[in-house]
């Protein structure tokens, strides 16, 4: 029987605008997290970003 995957990766893009880290949006994979993290950098540069690597489950399983 093969293993069938429970959960996906999910690559998060969060803000530090001086009160914590939030939340601003989700990638399926490192790469487009990254091109966005440039793209707000580079109109926001005053702020602090940084992608973390979440767990999500998948629907139905």
């Amino acid at each position: 029987m093969a293993y069938i995957r429970k959960t996906k990766d999910e690559y998060q893009l969060l803000c530090n605008y001086g009160d914590g880290w939030e939340y601003l949006l989700a990638e399926n994979t490192m790469k487009e997290a990254r091109k966005r993290k440039c793209e707000y950098m580079e109109n926001m540069p005053e702020y602090s970003y940084r992608i973390v690597k979440k767990r999500i489950p998948i629907e139905g399983r």
